[in-house]
């Protein structure tokens, strides 16, 4: 299939995808770390916010995926939640920052309200950006690219999440504040380009909205699907594994390497540059052997960089490390979005019609889901240890090495377990496309008919 968009447009709906990396990982990075170490909020205060943030998110995640679906306008389907979510989203950034702090339960009320409004509006942003992709990208040349661009500016968005902060943030609270000005300023730029060149709806698929399932129809559809259910156990855990390392990298690097705040941010700044670097790698090896494949080099070759920090405290030698587990880091983030695109499309094949909103819908919950997870196993390892209050003094070091290897390792493992059974191999993923060449020009005749 020939090439449909520019170069000025994919590079502008990249900009969608360095906005939503920048300001999650931003947020995962320091929602926990400030509201724990700062505000002085109680472990359990806060695994209970996030248990009822993912009670949430169990219904807004796969809602949000349905409507976008369903809905028709003159903007199209997935434009106009992007449209209503952006102010909320960067309004809540900033708020984020001015907790009450009289007392641990009015601390955790607003933490608990500000975890599911921001939330709700970060689902309309990321949830139809991420719809589209392979909405918009679907011959395997335009889709490697397209990828390629998305993940180089998603690691730039790493990066500014870790180094951005890592320039502002002090002792001083209002530092936080300042700093979640900052974000939002960036973060905003970003999506308006993307939303003004890059946000673009194929003709082909106008009429879709009309065969898309209902709600619990479609929840009880996706989950029947072998594909799409080992996908979501696979980004379930790459989920976990990222949201431990974000959550804990602040702490790790105080408490094992006697780094401060900015040199924990170089650390994961490095790694993100050498994750930048070998997308380009990546891409190559796509190409080659197939993502199914590609995926799994890559959690190999990051849970094996990752094995000296079991051993070593010294921050010059972490940040060589850094620049190993990046390789690994890079070609995880180029292909977990990728793969899924495989199911969408063979979907597609089957029903005749796309249902990205319903599949990220539900991959999306179990993101949140993730975050639970990851918040639970350091819980329980902080109150195991007697740090349910944060105290410095505590030798930590072992439990952050396990928390930050060696369950993640047991993670990657279960995951390449599911990769091992996951139905698109190469030669697979080239006839689906194939197939689809013809479908979409059936499609789009249809719409010209109308």
């Amino acid at each position: 299939m020939s090439t449909k968009f520019s170069k000025g447009q994919k590079w502008a709906f990249g900009a969608g995808s360095f906005a939503q990396w920048f300001i999650n990982t931003a947020f995962n990075i320091w929602v926990f770390y400030y509201y724990f170490t700062v505000v002085g909020l109680d472990i359990r205060w806060y695994v209970l916010a996030a248990v009822i943030w993912t009670l949430w998110n169990a219904f807004n995640d796969p809602f949000i995926g349905y409507l976008s679906d369903r809905t028709n306008t003159r903007w199209g389907r997935r434009k106009p939640y992007i449209m209503i979510g952006i102010i909320p989203m960067l309004i809540l950034e900033i708020i984020l920052w001015l907790p009450p702090t009289n007392n641990q339960l009015t601390i955790f009320i607003y933490l608990l309200i500000m975890l599911i409004c921001y939330d709700t509006f970060y689902t309309m942003i990321a949830l139809p950006f991420d719809s589209l992709f392979p909405e918009l990208y679907t011959s395997v040349k335009e889709r490697s690219e397209v990828n390629t661009i998305k993940q180089l500016l998603a690691v730039v968005g790493l990066l500014a999440a870790a180094l951005v902060p890592g320039f502002i943030v002090d002792s001083n609270t209002m530092s936080y504040l300042i700093n979640g000005v900052v974000t939002s300023i960036i973060v905003g730029i970003s999506l308006i380009i993307a939303l003004k060149w890059g946000v673009k709806e194929r003709r082909e698929f106008k009429l879709d909205y009309q065969q898309s399932f209902k709600f619990f129809e479609g929840l009880k559809y996706s989950l029947k699907n072998k594909g799409f259910v080992l996908y979501t156990i696979i980004f379930f855990l790459y989920e976990y594994v990222i949201l431990l390392l974000a959550t804990l990298v602040q702490i790790f690097g105080k408490q094992v390497l006697g780094a401060t705040e900015f040199q924990t941010s170089i650390i994961m700044g490095i790694m993100y540059i050498m994750g930048a670097l070998s997308v380009i790698l990546w891409r190559w090896l796509d190409i080659k052997i197939g993502s199914r494949k590609g995926l799994a080099l890559s959690v190999t070759a990051y849970f094996l960089a990752s094995l000296p920090l079991m051993l070593i405290n010294i921050y010059e030698i972490a940040v060589v490390i850094a620049l190993f587990m990046g390789i690994g880091f890079g070609g995880m983030i180029y292909y977990i979005y990728l793969i899924i695109a495989d199911v969408i499309d063979e979907d597609e094949l089957k029903t005749g019609t796309r249902h990205e909103g319903a599949f990220f819908g539900i991959t999306n919950f179990f993101m949140r889901l993730s975050m639970i997870a990851s918040i639970f196993t350091i819980g329980l390892v902080f109150v195991q240890s007697d740090w349910e209050l944060y105290n410095p003094l505590i030798d930590m070091t072992l439990a952050l090495r396990l928390l930050f290897i060696v369950i993640p390792g047991i993670a990657l493992g279960i995951l390449l377990l599911c990769l091992y059974f996951y139905p698109f191999p190469k030669a697979r993923v080239e006839e689906i496309k194939t197939k689809l060449y013809e479908l979409h020009k059936e499609k789009e005749s249809r719409v010209d008919s109308i």
